[in-house]
């Protein structure tokens, strides 16, 4: 059995079969809005930003535990939803205040060509007010995320601090829809 940490949507919607789910913190990384996300809240022409997961911080997120007999076929549906995003990476994390030893993770794929790096909030926002897809547009899925973030009680700085600019130019509030 293996654990598996997850940073964004998989912490509230994990479509694969699982023993546990436990709070996590893994160390030594955290979220940021570093690539242009082309599907499901962009597309090719308008991308918004999409929430990758680099080095340096702390993240808390989600942990779940994986059967042994479903974990090599759950990893692969995972690295196929992710693409070439985002790199299988294996380490500790701690669950529950205990450090586990088996675990995995997902990292940004920094040669990926939709990489854009660390930008600065109103950057993240430019882009997020030009993108759209499938799902709604870039800034209803920043809207989406920190809604969901506070729903489980997960703090996080990238979030936050676009949220905080995003309502500060009256982009955010009690009179904007919010995606299913």
């Amino acid at each position: 059995m293996a654990w598996i940490f997850t940073f964004d949507e998989l912490m509230w919607d994990f479509p694969y079969p699982f023993e546990e789910r436990k709070k996590a913190l893994l160390e030594e990384h955290h979220r940021s809005f570093n690539y242009m996300m082309t599907d499901r809240w962009g597309n090719p022409t308008n991308p918004s930003p999409g929430l990758g997961f680099e080095t340096s911080g702390d993240c808390r997120g989600y942990a779940y535990l994986l059967d042994e007999d479903e974990e090599d076929e759950i990893i692969e549906k995972i690295k196929g939803r992710y693409g070439e995003y985002f790199t299988l990476k294996e380490g500790p994390m701690i669950i529950n205040n205990e450090l586990s030893e088996d675990g995995y993770y997902f990292l940004s794929n920094r040669s990926h060509p939709d990489y854009i790096g660390k930008m600065v909030p109103q950057e993240i926002i430019k882009i997020a007010k030009q993108g759209f897809g499938p799902n709604g547009t870039g800034v209803e899925w920043i809207i989406y995320l920190a809604e969901k973030f506070q729903e489980l009680a997960v703090s996080d700085l990238a979030v936050d601090a676009v949220m905080s600019v995003m309502k500060w130019h009256g982009l955010a509030g009690n009179n904007h829809r919010t995606p299913m």
